[in-house]
C-alpha cells in the first residue's frame, strides 16, 4: 500500500507492506552514487540477513541513548570520513529514536542530504512521518532539532515479527492517541478489538489509520504552528515521565494521556470514564505506577521546557473537550502541580 503526502511541493511516498524493504529501496538507491545506512545496532543483530547487500553501514546505539550530541556528531564524522557528498543518500533504519537522530544527522550534514526512513517498530509508525528531527539535552527530550522531510518512508511490516511485548505496548500508545484524536467511534472500536490483549498481527488496520491521521495533521501544519500541536496529546507529562523514569516513549505517552483526560474532566465535568480507561490499560499490560510515584515538582521542572509553552510559569497542555476535539490550554505551573497531586490518588 502507498500513501502520498499533499504538501505544495517536495512530496514523498509512504510504503506499507510485508517484505518490501529491498525492492522499494532499490527504486531510490539506484539514483545515487553513494548510499549510507544508519542502523540501530539491535535491529542489525536481529535482521542481519536483510542488510547483506548494504555497502556502508553505520551501527548506532539502541533507542534514546543514540540521541545525544556526542553520538550524533560521531555519526556525522563517520559520514565525512567516508567522503559523503550532498547528492548522496542516507537510509535510517530503526525505531523512533533512531529515526529522530538519524534524520537530524541527515538534516545538518553538509547542510542537508537526502534520507529515507525505514521504521522498524510500531512506535515509529508515528514519528517517521512529518519531518521532525531531534536529539535530547539534559533539560529534556527533543529540544534540539530541525524540520526536514524524508525522501520516502518504507514500513516493512516484517520487522514487527521480532518486537518484544514492551515495544508493542510502547508503539500502541501512539495508536491510542491517534484513535482518541479521530473520535469516539475510533477509540471505542480500538478498545473493543484489543480488550483481551494486543496481537501485533491484528493491528495493521489501526496502524494504517494512524498513518492517515498523522498525515492529515502534518499536511495542514508542518511546522507545528497550530493544528499539529494536537499530536502532542499525552506528550507534555509523557516526556517528563519518560525522562525521569527512563520509560519507553509510547508507555510514557499513555501515562500522559491519562493526565490529559484527568485535566479534561476537571474542566468539562467528568466527560471521560477514566476509571474504565485505567482498568483497560492495566488489563492489556501497562504499568501505571509511575503516575503514583512521580515527583510532581520534578515533573513541572521538565514540563517548563516544553516547546508548546508560551509564557513563563504557564504550561501549554493538550486536552480533549471530547474524543476527536483536542484543544491547547495554558495552565499555571501551580495549578498543574495541584492537579497532578490530586490525580496520583486515583491510580
Amino acid at each position: 500500500m502507498e500513501f502520498h503526502t499533499t504538501y505544495s511541493d517536495n512530496n514523498y511516498t509512504i510504503y506499507v507492506d510485508n517484505g518490501i524493504l529491498n525492492e522499494t529501496l532499490q527504486k531510490y538507491t539506484s539514483q545515487y552514487n553513494q548510499v549510507f545506512y544508519i542502523i540501530d545496532s539491535h535491529v542489525y543483530d536481529l535482521h542481519e540477513e536483510k542488510f547483506t547487500n548494504f555497502d556502508t553501514v553505520i551501527k548506532v546505539p539502541r533507542g534514546e541513548s543514540f540521541k545525544t550530541i556526542e553520538n550524533t556528531i560521531a555519526v556525522i564524522d563517520e559520514l565525512l570520513d567516508q567522503n559523503i557528498k550532498r547528492n548522496d543518500l542516507v537510509v535510517v533504519i530503526g525505531g523512533g529514536a533512531t529515526g529522530d537522530g538519524g534524520a537530524f544527522v541527515s538534516s545538518i550534514t553538509l547542510r542537508g542530504v537526502d534520507y529515507i526512513h525505514v521504521p522498524t517498530t510500531l512506535l515509529a509508525h508515528d514519528s517517521a512521518i512529518g519531518g521532525k528531527t531531534a536529539i535530547n539535552r539534559p533539560h529534556g527530550k527533543n529540544l534540539v532539532g530541525t524540520f526536514y522531510r524524508p525522501n520516502a518512508v518504507i514500513y516493512d511490516l516484517d520487522f514487527f515479527e521480532t518486537l518484544p511485548e514492551e515495544e508493542v505496548l510502547s508503539g500502541f500508545g501512539e495508536v491510542i492517541k491517534h484513535a482518541m484524536l479521530a473520535g469516539k467511534e475510533s477509540i471505542n472500536r480500538l478498545v473493543d478489538e484489543t480488550k483481551d490483549g494486543l496481537d501485533i498481527t491484528r493491528l495493521n488496520e489501526f496502524i494504517l489509520y494512524g498513518i492517515k491521521t498523522k498525515m492529515y495533521y502534518v499536511s495542514v501544519d508542518e511546522k507545528e504552528d497550530n493544528l499539529r500541536k494536537f499530536l502532542n496529546l499525552g506528550h507534555t507529562l509523557g516526556h517528563a515521565l519518560e525522562y525521569s523514569f527512563k520509560l519507553k516513549h509510547g508507555h510514557a505517552v499513555v501515562l500522559g494521556i491519562i493526565g490529559s483526560l484527568y485535566i479534561s474532566n476537571k474542566m468539562y465535568n467528568d466527560i471521560f470514564d477514566l476509571e474504565s480507561l485505567i482498568s483497560y490499560l492495566k488489563k492489556i499490560g501497562y504499568d501505571l505506577s509511575p503516575l503514583k510515584e512521580m515527583n510532581t515538582t520534578e515533573m513541572i521542572h521538565y514540563m517548563s521546557s516544553d516547546k508548546k509553552n508560551m509564557r513563563k510559569s504557564f504550561i501549554g497542555y493538550i486536552i480533549l473537550r471530547e474524543y476527536g476535539h483536542p484543544e491547547l490550554i495554558e495552565i499555571s505551573t501551580s495549578d498543574l502541580e495541584a492537579l497532578l497531586n490530586e490525580m496520583k490518588a486515583i491510580i
